[in-house]
């Protein structure tokens, strides 16, 4: 092992050192205490030695440049500001007794078991990195509102929730992870846990959701709530990353995106209820519905008969709505991939979620068809997998890189979030929490659930209002509903919205 491999393992491991007298002492679980961990040690007594002797809040573990997504990512954060509209926030609403030692011991464990909850990120000259520093476990801290009359808790512990969540993370000098818990009244508290997407996508948050109970039931019953490092981390991901794609194949997979998307513009002419402002304020709001049972099954009897996927027969809708808007008949839309291959990056928590330019041209005979040509837009580009900067700087001149200017529609199927969370003795509802700062032009999600299929839009206040964004939702799942009932029908000839 090498200095920098024996910090990353100590890290993960729950191996604890000291240093006293010159004499570095550990201590850890047996069966972490490899023959290889133990030789690592006595080689770099005198590194680890000095390195325990520095400041404890700045002992770096291990660095690693920035995967294809945390670059996109600090690219968007630099675009909007530092907003906030990055803060993926959760309130986990706790009923019953609740073992506030086993939940602050399961917090903690969640940030020694992962890296990117202890991620940096910066420069390092022209380069950005993310410096992973030593855990240190931090008491969970709490805001006690039980003396508070009835009235006046809830208002207060809103309040509170949103103190937690709604502010920007210096993702150079803070953690990208912030966390409370709220004590409503004896029998109920909130634990309000915020992420910044740099640090992870939908598929993470399931595993920090399955990581949270795992680690609060061992400790419940007087186990430890550290069951050792994942399988890989987002460190391990951005290095192997670099290696991915060997020139050959890159230069295949791009000549696939050139071919997908054609000529056409990338970006779409929304009938928005007004121009952008000189000066936006970055506002943003989100109108959630549910797609009716009767619409829902019909999308699922629809894709079985296809050989589809329910994700492209609503994708397909959307980009017929998104056509019937703007008047274009060939519709880009951004569709996020949750990207976890190699099976070691299934426990990860990192932000690998790709979005693929999806193109689909309307001018198909029936819905039908439609379905069944974004249903292969799909599947080849998951085959064709690449950064998505690279599939956009082709079409962006020789400076290359980033993303189009214009207005984008992102369509998120999120059949790989897992908000289910049980512990014992305890009811458990687990609610997002958003922050009301934009991140997009347009953000159009669908989240399946084993009875329901649920909705949301996230729009920017300076372009829409409230009034529009229901009309388009209520357009969509009318549009969605009259398409599957009907399949080979043929589409009605495009033509822009007239009410719009």
């Amino acid at each position: 092992m090498t200095f920098e491999e024996v910090l990353e393992y100590v890290s993960v491991a729950d191996v604890r050192l000291t240093g006293v007298d010159g004499t570095l002492r550990y201590d850890a679980p047996a069966a972490v205490l490899t023959p290889e961990l133990m030789a690592g040690l006595r080689s770099y007594k005198g590194e680890l030695l000095r390195w325990l002797a520095g400041p404890a809040d700045e002992r770096e573990v291990t660095r690693a440049p920035l995967s294809a997504q945390q670059n996109r990512m600090m690219e968007n954060v630099e675009r909007t500001g530092n907003s906030s509209g990055w803060n993926v926030g959760l309130r986990l609403e706790l009923v019953g007794d609740l073992d506030v030692a086993a939940l602050d011991a399961a917090v903690d464990g969640l940030l020694a078991r992962h890296h990117a909850l202890r991620a940096r990120l910066g420069r390092d000259g022209d380069t950005r990195i993310q410096r992973i520093l030593a855990h240190r476990p931090v008491p969970l801290p709490v805001v006690d509102l039980t003396a508070l009359p009835d009235d006046e808790t809830r208002t207060r512990a809103e309040a509170a929730c949103r103190a937690v969540v709604e502010p920007a993370f210096d993702l150079a000098d803070e953690a990208p992870v912030r966390y409370a818990l709220i004590r409503l009244d004896r029998n109920e508290s909130w634990l309000v846990l915020v992420v910044h997407h740099i640090a992870c996508d939908g598929w993470a948050i399931s595993v920090l959701l399955r990581d949270l109970a795992a680690g609060y039931r061992s400790a419940h019953t007087g186990g430890t709530a550290d069951f050792g490092p994942p399988a890989a981390q987002c460190t391990g991901y951005a290095r192997w990353q670099r290696d991915q794609w060997d020139e050959p194949t890159r230069r295949r997979r791009l000549t696939h995106w050139a071919e997908h998307l054609g000529d056409g513009p990338l970006t779409l002419d929304l009938p928005f209820d007004g121009p952008a402002p000189d000066r936006p304020t970055g506002r943003a709001a989100t109108h959630r519905f549910e797609i009716p049972d009767r619409v829902r099954l019909a999308a699922q009897a629809l894709a079985r008969a296809r050989g589809a996927t329910v994700n492209a027969v609503t994708a397909a809708a959307m980009a017929v709505l998104l056509a019937r808007l703007s008047g274009q008949p060939d519709v880009t839309l951004s569709v996020p991939h949750a990207n976890r291959s190699p099976r070691a990056y299934e426990e990860a928590v990192a932000v690998m979620t790709t979005a693929l330019p999806l193109r689909i041209r309307t001018a198909a005979a029936t819905f039908g068809e439609l379905v069944d040509q974004t249903a292969a837009g799909l599947f080849a580009g998951i085959d064709n997998l690449l950064p998505t900067a690279w599939i956009y700087g082709q079409f962006l001149g020789p400076a290359g890189g980033g993303m189009p200017s214009g207005v984008m529609v992102s369509f998120a199927f999120q059949n790989t979030l897992d908000m289910r969370l049980e512990l014992p003795d305890l009811t458990v509802r687990v609610r997002d929490v958003p922050t009301d700062a934009e991140r997009g032009a347009l953000m159009f999600g669908l989240v399946p659930h084993p009875d329901r299929l649920d909705g949301y839009l996230e729009y920017p206040l300076d372009r829409l209002t409230d009034e529009t964004a229901r009309r388009w939702v209520a357009e969509y799942v009318e549009l969605l509903a009259d398409a599957c009932a009907d399949p080979d029908r043929p589409l009605p000839a495009l033509d822009r919205h007239p009410a719009l």
